[in-house]
């Protein structure tokens, strides 16, 4: 194995089982994690951009003892015991962050911030993690600022992740703030629940479209007399 690959194989293995906070994941209850997560995570590293899964494959083919093993499309490392556990949290930092994207902005003003790649809502108390997490899947993600204190007064239950992530089941409304909707995204929201005023369509039924226009009527008068046949009849007196 070259030693590009074998560099690689360390930094995976170092991300899986020891900081993946550091690059902003979180593992899920048996240590896995998303193959196309983590390299969308490694490929933001500088000098490592051009990590592909078939690197990845490579490694486990040409490596002894490699320090990561795959199950259908996730990863996690060998050896676990350096990974951060998840601990509930009494008294979290009282401001933390996360990103959405923006088709999902009016559905998350309209219902609470809900899981969706991982299967609780990650966060974090460092604004900048928050908006490198939030571009792996939106390119101008929608920044959330979560408030602790009233989140709990709700009763979420906060667990830290890693040094600056933290995850809680779902931050429900009125415990988050952040940009309104754009007035095109308003109008649309609002076009959506309005009530439709086209007359409903019976099935099987004809209804005759009645048109208020008076009908035409041809002008009656003296018939135009053909000037050949008017010599006509003159020669034959």
């Amino acid at each position: 194995m070259n030693s590009r690959l074998r560099q690689l194989s360390k930094l995976l293995t170092y991300v899986l089982g020891r900081k993946p906070d550091e690059f902003g994941l979180v593992l899920d209850d048996e240590g896995f994690i998303s193959i196309r997560n983590l390299i969308k995570a490694v490929s933001e590293e500088k000098d490592w951009a051009f990590v592909r899964m078939s690197h990845i494959q490579e490694i486990l083919l040409q490596e002894p003892d490699p320090g990561f093993e795959i199950s259908g499309n996730r990863i996690r490392s060998v050896d676990r015991k350096h990974v951060p556990e998840l601990s509930p949290l009494s008294s979290p930092p009282k401001l933390l962050y996360v990103c959405v994207r923006q088709n999902s902005h009016a559905h998350v003003l309209d219902k609470g911030i809900l899981p969706s790649v991982h299967p609780r809502v990650i966060l974090s108390s460092d604004k900048d993690m928050a908006i490198r997490m939030g571009r792996r899947r939106d390119a101008k993600p929608v920044l959330l600022t979560v408030l602790t204190k009233k989140c709990i007064e709700e009763g979420v239950l906060f667990y830290q992740a890693g040094e600056t992530l933290f995850t809680a089941d779902c931050i429900p409304l009125q415990c988050f703030t952040g940009p309104a909707l754009s007035l095109e995204k308003e109008e649309s929201k609002h076009q959506k629940n309005e009530p439709s005023l086209e007359k409903p369509k019976t099935p099987g039924s004809y209804f005759p479209e009645i048109k208020n226009e008076k009908p035409e009527y041809k002008k009656r008068g003296r018939k135009k007399e053909i000037p050949w046949k008017k010599d006509r009849k003159r020669f034959s007196q």
